[in-house]
């Protein structure tokens, strides 16, 4: 019995060739851009699971109640992990520092640009990298080991075991040898540290000056609780280590107005747990993601799957007025209701089942174009994980059901007789639901709609925003590791000092933006003086920056070698730092950073914009480098300087840095990759908004086909009486716009409130305009419009004679 259903069910299928092929169309189109998108998500949120300690590890944080606001830090100051060892030794397992860095190797003819991690000994023994090579418990005990993940010991040393081989290493011009003590498996891309190569804390340039200073945060830190202790518990018992480590600064909070918190305390350290760390903003900062974001992804996926059901329920109604008369003869042939259902379902479950196959292969076909467009991770090995493969089977399932039951009742429940005299029509609850699920299509299609054109609206205000400094025709470059950065800057200087194109020629420690390294980081110092606390950005520049970057000086000078004491005493900041620290006439004060006597203000720059525009502008001070403070050389560039001045100034690089990679971006290209995650977002939403416009249509096509073939007798009659087909179309089309404006007065609120609270998370936003929801909405009606009136001038069309024959 059932191999004849499935034979019946396969005839039907392939004699109807053009229904099963819109529907396997539109299936096989959502369930690939909803498995893409799925895995998206769960990439995201699987962010970490690979560590078999996850539970019980922590990152370390700042919590500190300033009078005006609540301010959180993930910088922690270099002897702040040494100190929590020694005062909770018996709760915390293991701890380690993190801090990220740049290194050129340098074996035999061999010369390559790697990314490095100055870590703790303990590093390998709380996180879940996979040694293939050492032991986790002794790698790193030493201060000259290093270990090499699997990808870079290869790159280097081929096949040949590494472990005991020594490993020159380049440090801006300065050759240090270490030995390699294990080999690691690569960490997952959904892992928040990276261990390309990773060596000892102590070798970080800044370590020697800052081992001892509580002010400079620049490294993360991580602990691992031993067993039995909660974070909690060692949170409380950490407010004596705060009020023993920054009584100082606690007290002049509290001197400044500070409040404590529910705890009792004002300045605290927190630990964040592992799991969810990739979502908490508290603790990461910047480098955190929305958690809205995969939640989003999955409604999105979510919503293209409802609508291919909707379309695939309607096309299954809409194809079943054909069928009626089967259904009747089968029902007085004696075939009950469960057989009926069953056949209509099995039809149903095969076009779904054929669906599910090709969407698979479809989103393993796009994935490469998928990743590079929406710059995401996946590969094909993530179908393949038990889990996810349970989860879609399970969704697979219930779509099935949903998709393929719903039609097969409404076929069940048609009435015999009625049926069998041509007498069968949609009833009115049928009515309602049809109408119920075109609401549904198009408020999704506005509501993604309105959400593009938003989300699109605050990019381009964000891009076109004056940030404060020249970015068009200012160039940037790492120096790389190969020659200490001062040493590149100089040589550039002097060589290109006669260059009409080019204006000027500076260099920092930090970029601007996101450059081509795709490096991101910055410095805070934190001091008292004069009885009250300050926090700053520190920016270490050389000559000419403000010049080259077109800041404006309101007051005092730039840094200038004229005067020798600018180097090592002299400071700039910004107006942004004037007003925290009270000065209406800042030149000549001093700010206490670095040692005791502190530096002095020789200059005030205009605020500008040196973050993404996320973040309110802060405090920031500029200094002049030591011996390792340049790492990026910035060139500005006459407004005619043609396009091939980019390689004059590389070939200048390549001649003193051969072995390096040059790496020149412009500074509006910098600052525009600050917004990849919303510019990520932006094109799935609007990727979303086409598929579902797509497929609504498809849908609408198909129940205006439905509704045409029920009234073409109304329709020839009307004709008969004397009707225009103007009428005509407009009376056939008003039920679908009136059901069209119905979607626009449910997605506009929604779509407003969601966006609203998107846009909160930016301190520079755009408004929120009315023209935005009344496009959004004319396009669904004229998308609407589009779709019925093929089927309304068509059935407007009829010969009424023809139409009203068999009556």
């Amino acid at each position: 019995m059932l191999k004849n259903y499935f034979k019946i069910a396969f005839r039907n299928l392939w004699k109807n060739k053009s229904y099963t092929s819109i529907n396997v169309v539109g299936l096989s189109i959502a369930f690939g851009s909803a498995i893409l998108l799925f895995l998206t998500a769960w990439f995201e949120f699987t962010y970490d699971d690979f560590q078999a300690n996850r539970d019980h590890i922590f990152k370390v944080y700042f919590k500190i109640n300033q009078p005006d606001k609540i301010h959180y830090q993930g910088n922690m100051p270099a002897p702040l992990t040494p100190a929590l060892i020694s005062d909770f030794g018996s709760e915390i397992k293991y701890a380690t520092r993190i801090v990220g860095g740049g290194v050129q190797i340098m074996q035999g003819e061999k010369t390559i640009d790697e990314s490095i991690r100055y870590v703790d000994a303990d590093f390998l023994k709380m996180f879940s990298f996979k040694m293939l090579k050492g032991s986790p418990a002794t790698a790193l005990n030493d201060l000259r080991s290093v270990v090499l993940n699997e990808e870079v010991a290869a790159n280097i040393f081929g096949k040949a075991d590494p472990v005991g081989k020594t490993l020159n290493m380049n440090f801006g011009g300065q050759v240090e040898a270490f030995v390699v003590t294990g080999v690691v498996e690569k960490a997952p891309k959904n892992s928040t540290l990276d261990n390309e190569i990773l060596i000892r804390f102590e070798n970080n340039p800044e370590y020697k000056d800052t081992k001892d200073s509580w002010n400079s945060n620049y490294h993360d830190a991580y602990v691992q609780l031993a067993d039995k202790v909660e974070a909690e518990t060692l949170e409380k018992q950490m407010k004596s280590f705060t009020e023993k480590y920054f009584k100082g600064s606690i007290d002049q909070l509290k001197k400044e107005g500070a409040k404590p918190d529910d705890r009792g305390e004002i300045i605290s350290v927190r630990i964040a747990p592992l799991i969810g760390l990739h979502f908490n903003k508290q603790a990461e900062g910047n480098r955190a993601i929305d958690i809205t974001y995969p939640y989003i992804l999955l409604v999105i996926s979510g919503l293209i799957l409802l609508i291919a059901c909707i379309n695939f329920i309607n096309l299954s109604i809409a194809r079943s007025m054909t069928r009626a008369k089967e259904v009747g003869m089968r029902k007085a042939l004696g075939a009950l209701k469960a057989q009926i259902v069953g056949q209509f379902w099995g039809e149903a479950f095969i076009i779904c089942v054929v669906a599910f196959g090709l969407g698979c292969l479809l989103a393993t076909m796009l994935m490469p174009q998928y990743n590079a467009m929406f710059r995401s991770e996946l590969t094909f090995h993530n179908l393949l994980n038990p889990t996810v493969g349970i989860l879609l089977l399970l969704s697979f399932l219930v779509i099935t059901l949903i998709a393929g039951g719903y039609p097969a009742l409404a076929v069940a429940r048609f009435n015999t007789i009625e049926v069998l005299k041509g007498k069968v029509k949609v009833s009115s609850r049928s009515g309602g639901i049809r109408s119920a699920l075109i609401v549904a299509q198009f408020s999704i299609a506005i509501l993604l709609i309105s959400c593009t054109l938003i989300i699109w609206k605050q990019i381009d205000f964000l891009r076109n925003k004056p940030l404060g400094f020249d970015e068009t025709q200012v160039i940037s470059f790492p120096v790389g590791n190969e020659v200490q950065g001062s040493k590149v800057l100089d040589y550039m200087r002097n060589k290109l000092a006669n260059d009409s194109r080019i204006l000027g020629i500076s260099g920092a420690d930090i970029n601007i933006g996101r450059g081509k390294d795709g490096s991101s980081s910055k410095s805070v110092f934190t001091f008292e003086m004069e009885g009250k606390s300050y926090r700053t950005n520190g920016l270490t520049i050389d000559y000419d920056y403000i010049k080259t970057l077109g800041l404006k000086l309101v007051e005092g000078r730039d840094f200038s070698r004229q005067f020798t004491t600018d180097k090592d005493r002299g400071c700039i900041i910004n107006e942004t730092m004037a007003k925290q620290m009270g000065y209406k006439d800042p030149i000549g004060k001093k700010v206490a950073i670095g040692d005791s006597i502190g530096k002095t203000i020789v200059g005030v720059v205009k605020d500008y914009h040196f973050e993404s525009l996320k973040n309110r502008i802060e405090a920031i001070t500029f200094m002049m480098p030591g011996d390792f403070g340049i790492n990026y050389v910035f060139v500005k560039l006459a407004p005619d300087a043609p396009k091939s001045i980019v390689d004059v100034i590389g070939h200048a690089y390549k001649e003193i840095a051969p072995k390096s990679e040059f790496l020149p971006s412009f500074l509006d290209e910098n600052t525009n990759n600050q917004y990849r995650k919303e510019e990520r977002m932006s094109q799935i939403v609007m990727s979303a908004a086409v598929l579902t416009i797509i497929l609504s249509c498809m849908g609408l096509f198909a129940i205006a086909l439905m509704i045409m073939a029920q009234r073409t007798k109304e329709i020839g009659i009307r004709k008969v009486l004397g009707a225009s087909i103007p009428n005509l179309v407009m009376l056939l089309s008003k039920e679908f716009l009136s059901l069209v404006l119905i979607a626009i007065l449910l997605a506009t609120p929604l779509a407003y409130y969601l966006m609203n609270k998107w846009i909160e998370d930016f301190a520079y936003q755009t408004n929120i305009s009315w023209w935005i929801f009344a496009v959004a909405g004319a396009t669904a009606i004229m998308i609407a419009l589009f779709t019925v009136s093929y089927q309304s001038i068509r059935a407007a069309l009829m010969n009424p004679v023809k139409s009203l024959k068999s009556e």
